[in-house]
């Protein structure tokens, strides 16, 4: 599997990689490491097929862009889902830059851009107790805050690691 995802700012993305420490530490969930490589990201895109291609097109697109400020103010759950995440207010330059990874595919994917709902995975496969653990540590934890989102990553999912193929700043 493959994805195109977007990275945060240091300071982002060191608020929920903490956050994930804490749901760790306290045998909450172990959501974050279950694979190496895992970042906080919003997933833009993912397919089985690799286009080598796509390196140089996420290179030129990505020359276009700047980075994103994104405000998070939501926690919540996607209906008969077992995930929590934080989603970010809808902004138009966010929706643009999606339409545009979404169009350098050439097959079918999850993220179409009428199905498309930005998050970040907080944590996801949890029993009852789990959720209600996640839910109250958030809360207590979490502020409304902004993040920057600043580099657009194609990486591959394994079931070890995730791999990181190419970063490109924006």
């Amino acid at each position: 599997m493959y994805a195109i995802v977007g990275y945060f700012d240091e300071v982002t993305e060191s608020k929920i990689v903490k956050l994930w420490e804490e749901l760790w530490n306290t045998a909450i969930t172990d959501y974050p490491y279950r694979r190496k490589g895992h970042r906080p990201h919003l997933t833009f895109s993912s397919f089985t097929e690799f286009n080598p291609d796509l390196l140089q097109e996420i290179e030129q697109l990505t020359s276009l862009y700047e980075a994103i400020t994104l405000r998070f103010r939501l926690f919540g759950s996607f209906m008969k889902s077992d995930s929590f995440l934080l989603l970010p207010d809808p902004i138009s330059m966010l929706t643009d830059l999606h339409q545009e990874i979404y169009s350098l595919q050439a097959a079918p994917s999850l993220y179409t851009p009428e199905n498309w709902i930005p998050h970040m995975t907080i944590a996801n496969h949890l029993n009852p107790d789990q959720q209600a653990a996640v839910q109250h540590l958030v809360k207590q934890r979490l502020d409304p805050f902004s993040g920057t989102l600043s580099k657009i990553a194609l990486i591959q999912i394994t079931e070890p690691a995730v791999i990181e193929l190419q970063i490109s700043t924006i």
